[in-house]
């Protein structure tokens, strides 16, 4: 599956304006996500799944720094 960092205004509309944060996230085991930051460095994700609305949604995250999460989102 192919990802893409995502910014907050693409990660809204996915998670259909619900708090990521607020969700309950369950790891995809064996499954990860690699893409290329702003600085051509590779990063590999962790897959997450969560429920938005009555939809089971897979997002990818990691936090780089203290506090400092990246998001992406898998492309179609």
């Amino acid at each position: 599956m192919k990802w893409k960092i995502s910014n907050d205004l693409q990660l809204a509309r996915y998670f259909e304006g619900q708090n990521v944060w607020s969700q309950r996230w369950e790891q995809v085991i064996d499954e990860k996500a690699e893409v290329v930051d702003h600085r051509e460095i590779l990063l590999t994700l962790t897959v997450w799944e969560a429920s938005f609305g009555k939809t089971r949604k897979k997002f990818a995250a990691g936090e780089m720094s203290s506090n400092v999460w990246i998001f992406a989102l898998p492309q179609s």
